[in-house]
């Protein structure tokens, strides 16, 4: 037997030795199934989903969360416009609970109101994100950057004066 021949049966016996007690090659029906149905991984602390929208069971569990992006001026612009969009069916063009289905439906929060103003701005996206009691939720056709620029523009309006008065019928 050539020195070609041995190191071959050599390096073979070391490869089958080292495998005892283990399958190999892994079969395929022994592989890690992930089954229809199960529930997917929660994301790590601190994921931002990217273009995805995001799970949120309750509003209180992001109270503390920062915006990642900056609640200044031109963020409050553009909260203007998903605000108008989004908001003033029910909160009214200035935030106070007077919009046109508050008239038909249970009365929507004034914005202004010091309970309101007195949030942090991870509970306000928290709701804007999960909903609130009567509130739905803007997850669906919006962006995280959108919600966080709606913040933006609530503390706009918020920095006009806030009210200890809930608006009249409202019943908050």
């Amino acid at each position: 037997m050539s020195c070609r021949a041995h190191w071959a049966t050599l390096l073979v016996g070391l490869v089958a030795g080292g495998c005892e007690n283990k399958q190999w090659p892994a079969s395929m029906d022994v592989q890690p199934i992930v089954r229809p149905g199960a529930e997917a991984r929660a994301a790590p602390a601190g994921a931002i989903p990217l273009g995805g929208v995001e799970t949120l069971a309750d509003r209180e569990d992001v109270s503390d969360v920062k915006s990642p992006y900056p609640l200044d001026a031109s963020a409050a612009a553009r909260g203007r416009g998903i605000f108008a969009i989004h908001c003033t069916p029910c909160h009214g063009p200035e935030g106070k609970g007077d919009g046109p289905v508050s008239a038909k439906f249970p009365p929507a929060p004034n914005l202004r109101h010091g309970s309101i103003c007195n949030r942090s701005d991870g509970y306000l996206y928290g709701t804007l994100t999960a909903g609130g009691r009567a509130m739905p939720t803007m997850r669906e056709g919006t962006s995280s950057r959108d919600r966080w620029d709606a913040v933006a523009y609530v503390r706009l309006l918020q920095a006009e004066g806030c009210t200890s008065v809930a608006p009249e019928g409202s019943g908050r």
